[in-house]
């Protein structure tokens, strides 16, 4: 199985030739994982300089001038295009994914007292915007309302599922979650620092999983250890190079 295609498959593709697709998204050019080049087959390195030069002639208009690009599913980068991205200022990044049947995952659902798991709905989508502004924050100004104005037009309709974790009147802690055939992938965790070791992670994993028997989920190499300890284990992997100037380090 592809993997990486499977976590693709809920995404519009903008152009797509024999090497690569290509996800655009320009109302939301600020999110470097909403727009970047996906490789179906290992370019050499003169194929990969003229991709970069299509992609910055793509983006020439937007706010951030960056380049992001995701390299084929088991696939090893050769030494001479390792070299090239390094040498460009590229950051390299191994991408690990985790899968498994949900009943082998040591999941096992804690009493949070008064803290209850939510659905998303109306009810709470304006506390759950600002929420989400709020971290978008750091990444900057542009980034945030960009990400503001695309949640308001269709986070209850882009076909993704959130659940919340809360409290009182107040998230705590929510999740993402996306339907990929017979698996539901797990995205997204975010827990209150104030509250977390308490199982609220957990039980947001068991919530999102409900119905389904296959979790799938993406991680770097520095979440490996939870996760194995969970009982996923790693099915793929695949390696990313991204590229921010220096005068705009903004996006996500």
């Amino acid at each position: 199985m592809n993997y990486k295609e499977l976590l693709e498959d809920n995404q519009p593709v903008y152009f797509e030739n024999e090497r690569f697709l290509h996800f655009k998204n320009e109302l939301i050019s600020e999110r470097y994982f909403a727009n970047y080049l996906s490789y179906k087959t290992m370019p050499n390195l003169a194929d990969f300089q003229s991709d970069m030069a299509y992609l910055a002639d793509e983006q020439r208009d937007y706010p951030s001038n960056f380049s992001l690009v995701f390299f084929v599913e088991m696939a090893e980068l050769s030494d001479e295009l390792r070299l090239f991205l390094l040498e460009q200022g590229f950051e390299l990044e191994k991408h690990i994914i985790f899968t498994n049947q949900l009943v082998n995952l040591s999941l096992v659902e804690r009493d949070l007292g008064d803290i209850r798991i939510a659905s998303l709905d109306e009810t709470w989508l304006a506390k759950y915007l600002e929420l989400k502004y709020q971290q978008a924050l750091p990444y900057g100004k542009s980034y945030a309302e960009q990400m503001l104005a695309d949640n308001r037009k269709k986070l209850l309709s882009n076909g993704s599922k959130f659940y919340l974790a809360v409290k009182d009147d107040q998230i705590i802690g929510d999740v993402t979650a996306w339907v990929h055939g017979d698996f539901i992938e797990i995205d997204d965790f975010s827990v209150d620092e104030k509250f977390r070791g308490q199982g609220i992670g957990t039980n947001l994993q068991l919530e999102t999983s409900r119905g389904f028997d296959k979790v799938i989920l993406l991680s770097e190499e520095g979440n490996r250890a939870m996760y194995e300890h969970q009982g996923y284990q790693e099915v793929s992997h695949y390696w990313t190079a991204l590229r921010v100037s220096k005068e705009n380090s903004d996006g996500n």
